[in-house]
């Protein structure tokens, strides 16, 4: 292309804006057509590119008019680089029993805030459960502690203190609840006070 039609077309001739457009439009085309948004239709995209070469023809130099084609290729793909960004930053809207991509329903992905410890827990006489709690081993109790203190994330915290691999740390864990709801288990029922 010409380099006076670059001049024209800094300057503010439509003609030579729009012939500008039709050089690259070839690549804005192949450019929109390889990104899918879920925002974003095939038009939208071109739209944003042709706005990128409007705003780009101003910027450039009079001194390297001979790359001014690869300068509004750049403009069109930054352009399009960041609508993606825009769009990948806001979490896309989904249903309940929408899947995930191993075919998964989120409802079934769904955590209860109550787990069976602390339900198990409850409903059980408070000196029973410090009894059983005093019969684990001194290991144990740290384990045990460190979860009652923070239930998402003590044992990992435990097993960073104490360089012990977490899932060696959270089988301990499950051991000791397991023992303390047999020690519970074992001792007579009448003993509770409900």
């Amino acid at each position: 292309m010409n380099d006076n039609v670059f001049i024209q077309a800094k300057n503010g001739n439509k003609e030579a804006i729009e012939l500008v457009i039709k050089t690259v439009e070839p690549f804005i085309f192949k450019q929109c057509r390889r990104m899918k948004l879920r925002d974003q239709e095939f038009e939208d995209l071109c739209q944003i590119s042709y706005e990128a070469i409007i705003k780009g023809i101003p910027k450039l130099h009079e001194d390297h008019l001979d790359s001014a084609p690869s300068y509004l290729m750049k403009c069109i793909h930054n352009a399009i680089k960041y609508e993606a960004r825009k769009t990948l930053s806001r979490p896309q809207d989904t249903s309940l029993d929408a899947e995930d991509k191993d075919g998964i329903p989120h409802r079934e992905k769904l955590i209860a805030k109550d787990n069976t410890e602390s339900i198990f827990f409850r409903g059980e006489n408070s000196s029973k459960v410090k009894e059983a709690f005093m019969s684990l081993s001194k290991e144990e109790k740290t384990v045990l502690s460190y979860f009652i203190q923070d239930d998402y994330g003590g044992i990992k915290r435990y097993s960073e203190l104490y360089n012990i691999d977490y899932r060696k740390a959270r089988y301990m864990k499950d051991k000791t609840l397991k023992k303390m709801k047999n020690y519970l288990e074992n001792h007579n029922e009448d003993d509770f006070d409900f």
